[in-house]
């Protein structure tokens, strides 16, 4: 058998959060939305184009709590630019760290509180 494909991560994002949550991901990181379900059990697919997709679930329950989290990676020359722009726009950062292997890592939550990473690869992880 093939190795199975990871699709998709589902996050959650309730209430007003839902179209906050859509928006940031697309105004900070250039994301599309691909698919929309409205109704009582609002969703919607968005893609980075290179094979990374969210579900936003309107839906209850917590965001993704520390540890677990989401990674946005960018090129280790492309971080401190992305680590302002996002900075710019309201996004509250922990400390920058250095990994052993020299990649830098900035944590954050959107504004469904789901937390995320964002990490400057040295080289990608392929």
């Amino acid at each position: 058998m093939a190795a199975v494909r990871l699709e998709h991560v589902g996050i959650p994002a309730r209430g007003d959060a839902f179209e906050q949550t859509i928006v940031f991901y697309e105004t900070m990181f250039g994301w599309t939305r691909i698919k929309e379900v409205a109704g009582n059990h609002r969703l919607c697919f968005i893609s980075d184009s290179q094979g990374g997709i969210l579900e936003i679930l309107d839906t209850d329950g917590p965001g993704i709590p520390n540890p677990a989290h989401l990674a946005f990676a960018v090129s280790l020359d492309e971080f401190d630019a992305a680590l302002a722009r996002l900075t710019e726009a309201g996004v509250a950062f922990d400390p920058t760290t250095i990994s052993g292997t020299g990649d830098s890592l900035a944590y954050f939550s959107d504004p469904a509180g789901n937390r995320a990473q964002l990490v400057g690869r040295k080289s990608p992880l392929e």
